[in-house]
């Protein structure tokens, strides 16, 4: 078998652990989804999984690599644009992260098994998400301090922004199965409650920079 062969064995073998990783881990978390099971799902023996990816946990950081990637990805290209306001910036960006978590909702609930299950897991990968997290808030980091400092906004550090972003969003998507239960919405009602909520968020965000100023909108 030549190189090229082997190489394509090689990738599409790894793509299918990753899928059927993902697909798990989402399904029932981190601590219920076992290798066996991965393997079989990939159509691939047990050995030959061990082989490309030693651990569970190898295997779980690679797919939260590949999500959080694809998260900042999005956020970035939302708010990469220098001739709009820096509020019109952060808006886009803030939409899309909903737009994300509307798109992978079992993410949410995975974070926060593992958090509460295994913050471990989340402690070993703390060096990389800061580091995605940097490339990611440096510039914007200085837009709104600039923003501050003239006085367009109120007082507030891009930590601050940041929790204030992560916190209404996620808990969004973290609630919604109790909310969907309880509620006993239909696809539509919650589409309806989703966008409702997007509102709410972006409106309090824009209170919370420009409470005290004249509307940027």
């Amino acid at each position: 078998m030549n190189s090229d062969k082997l190489n394509n064995k090689k990738t599409n073998t790894e793509e299918a652990i990753m899928e059927a990783s993902e697909a798990l881990f989402l399904e029932k978390g981190y601590l219920l989804a076992t290798t066996t099971e991965i393997a079989r799902r990939a159509g691939v023996t047990h050995a030959m999984l061990h082989y490309y990816y030693r651990t569970k946990e190898q295997i779980f950081f690679k797919v939260l690599d590949k999500n959080l990637h694809e998260l900042f990805q999005s956020v970035r290209a939302g708010m990469s644009s220098e001739e709009v306001s820096f509020w019109e910036n952060l808006k886009g960006g803030v939409m899309l992260l909903l737009e994300f978590l509307d798109q992978h909702r079992q993410l949410v609930g995975l974070l926060y098994d593992v958090a509460r299950h295994s913050p471990e897991l989340l402690e070993r990968y703390q060096e990389s998400t800061l580091n995605l997290l940097s490339g990611l808030a440096g510039h914007h980091k200085v837009l709104l301090d600039q923003e501050v400092r003239s006085g367009r906004c109120n007082p507030i550090t891009f930590e601050q922004l940041f929790w204030d972003i992560v916190t209404m969003s996620f808990s969004t998507y973290m609630f919604l199965p109790l909310m969907n239960r309880v509620a006993k919405m239909d696809d539509l009602e919650v589409d309806r409650m989703l966008k409702r909520r997007y509102d709410e968020i972006i409106t309090v965000l824009h209170y919370r920079l420009y409470g005290k100023h004249e509307s940027s909108n």
